[in-house]
């Protein structure tokens, strides 16, 4: 309150001098009233309690440093199986869903079709060789003939025809016979690889065509398995580095399934950018001897470019937004909190990496922020809270 304002406001409208005189007297009176009350309040009025908070103390250990992206999960090797020859489907020999050799039986198309094409081709390269040696000995026979000038030139040159023409024929029979024979081999599909069989997609009894007929089952891969991800381009300088250092794992976990994780190591990095997403594509070769990964899964991955030896960590909860960026409060001896900028790096789990602004040791608030300011007292209630959640002891 201005006592100077106050007699500015109302001494105009008092014109007699000694009521003017006694409106001045009430004037001092109150304001020196009201000061009283100000000083009374300040030194009764109730102090602000520490306000509670739960903390945690920032400790060191190495982390690593990553990039996180995410992908899928495929076979190496993907066989859709379609029949070469055209036939009925006598038998299946395989269950689905079975885990599969290579080698191991998987249809029997009739092949008693194919069984007569090999034997009458068979029989023909018999007839062949009979025609083939009779005309070689007729000119042989007739070689003499020519030299004694016994027959013309052409004749001979007709009796070589011949045999030559034989030889052509047996050839050709011969090549007819090992076509027989292979596609008597095709009536017996076998697996082209070790994998797992899918679902059988046609039944014994059904006609199939040559190569354009339906798939009749699917073969994929089990182990070891791929993980296709990509990386951001203004990230590639540092993979690469990783990469010629020998340092470039691949951790990831599968949806589902947040508690087993799972490691690759990289094989592949494509040799460009795409420029309508402005990413890389990357490779890992993951070892799934346990069958824990599946072909087509979505997976969370942690590129890991280096090791950070010594990193100082918080819990995650600690680490605040403001205007001026990432913060901390940590508290004192006094039990007063300090508001720290940090810079912060990759989280670890429920922790997070610390890069400047905070030491080991320091004790941060992670639990009470609301309310706090730089300055102000605070109670740690955190081993009260460690003993509520750990719940009561029984007797024994």
């Amino acid at each position: 309150m201005n006592i100077d304002k106050i007699k500015k406001m109302i001494m105009p409208f008092v014109t007699d001098a000694g009521k003017r005189n006694k409106l001045l007297f009430v004037i001092a009176g109150i304001f020196a009233l009201f000061i009283i009350k100000e000083i009374v309040f300040k030194k009764h009025a109730p102090q602000m309690p520490p306000k509670p908070v739960q903390t945690a103390v920032a400790y060191t250990k190495d982390a690593p440093v990553y990039i996180e992206s995410f992908g899928s999960i495929f076979p190496p090797e993907d066989v859709n199986i379609k029949s070469q020859v055209e036939g009925e489907i006598k038998e299946v020999h395989f269950k689905d869903g079975q885990d599969v050799k290579k080698g191991d039986p998987l249809f029997t198309i009739d092949p008693s079709t194919y069984q007569a094409q090999l034997a009458k081709t068979k029989a023909q390269i018999v007839q062949d060789q009979a025609e083939l040696n009779l005309k070689r000995t007729t000119l042989e026979r007739n070689k003499k003939l020519l030299t004694d000038k016994l027959i013309s030139q052409q004749q001979y040159d007709q009796y070589q025809t011949d045999v030559d023409s034989s030889t052509a024929k047996l050839v050709l029979d011969q090549a007819s016979a090992e076509l027989a024979n292979i596609n008597l081999g095709y009536c017996h599909i076998t697996s082209p690889i070790d994998g797992r069989a899918g679902k059988r997609m046609v039944d014994p009894g059904n006609i199939v065509s040559a190569n354009t007929g339906p798939t009749l089952v699917n073969i994929k891969t089990i182990d070891p398995m791929h993980l296709d991800f990509t990386i951001p381009e203004r990230d590639l300088p540092r993979v690469r580095q990783a990469m010629d250092a020998g340092m470039l794992k691949v951790a990831f976990t599968v949806q589902g399934d947040d508690k087993n994780s799972f490691e690759g190591d990289i094989i592949f990095l494509d040799n460009t950018v795409d420029n309508s997403t402005g990413t890389v594509m990357m490779r890992a070769k993951c070892d799934n001897a346990k069958r824990m990964l599946w072909a087509g899964q979505f997976a969370n991955i942690h590129l890991i470019l280096n090791i950070e030896k010594d990193a100082v960590l918080v819990p995650y909860p600690a680490v605040q937004i403001g205007q001026a960026g990432q913060y901390v409060f940590v508290v004192g001896a006094d039990n007063k909190v300090e508001l720290k900028q940090v810079s912060i790096g990759n989280r670890q789990g429920d922790d997070i990496v610390i890069r400047k602004g905070l030491s080991k040791g320091e004790r941060v608030v992670t639990v009470g922020h609301l309310g706090l300011s730089p300055g102000a007292k605070v109670e740690d209630l955190t081993a009260e809270q460690q003993t509520k959640d750990q719940g009561p002891k029984t007797k024994k």
